[in-house]
């Protein structure tokens, strides 16, 4: 079983606007409106990223994504077997071969296991998003923050996350970017380089 990892966007976008104070005028002269002065536009650069690539790339999540697996990996397995099991089932039923009684009792076995797959299928769904949110979500709000950082290191205004577009069916929104806006790989490259993760322990060799 894959574990999905929820998709976000960072968008930081600066904006300022000013106001006049109105002057002083001599006492029974109406004031009028001051005109508004105009609109500070923020000047830097407008950059993507796919966050679809960080459950893969980015060391931190791919080392709890390991942890995970691993924890219910007994589940998976027994998951794995009962799908087989169905098949199975599944072909004497449709075997006309077999007899007649053969056939209704693979069927009679299919519903059953069906039911206990479907109920043990839920329950480690459940328990595996219960886990992803405990264990990943800090780590998002890590990525998260230094995603601040880089872009305010870099004179970067906005981050379009064309991971969340594409999840959505929505890249017909940016009909053109350049190559060189996506930043992916250079800001995954940095936050590894600032997270290290220590390589995992070799496991000991059977006598």
């Amino acid at each position: 079983m894959k574990f999905s990892f929820p998709l976000w966007a960072l968008a930081v976008v600066a904006a300022g606007f000013t106001t006049a104070s109105a002057q002083a005028l001599p006492t029974g002269t109406a004031q009028p409106a001051a005109p508004p002065k105009a609109t500070s536009i923020p000047t830097g650069r407008v950059v993507i990223v796919n966050t679809l690539a960080f459950g893969e790339k980015i060391d931190e999540f791919r080392r709890q994504a390991q942890k995970l697996e691993d924890k219910f990996k007994p589940r998976t397995t027994e998951l794995e077997t009962l799908s087989k099991r169905l098949q199975e089932l599944s072909q004497k039923v449709q075997d006309e071969k077999l007899s007649v009684e053969v056939r209704r009792q693979a069927q009679e076995q299919g519903l059953a296991l069906e039911k206990e797959y479907k109920r043990k299928d839920e329950d480690l769904r459940a328990d595996i998003e219960r886990e992803q949110q405990t264990i990943l979500n800090p780590l998002r709000e890590k990525v998260f923050k230094f995603m601040e950082s880089y872009a305010a290191a870099r004179g970067i205004i906005m981050i379009i996350d064309v991971g969340a577009l594409a999840a959505n069916n929505n890249l017909g929104m940016l009909p053109y970017v350049d190559n060189a806006a996506d930043i992916t790989e250079d800001f995954i490259k940095e936050y590894n380089r600032a997270n290290p993760v220590a390589a995992a322990p070799a496991a000991s060799a059977k006598p």
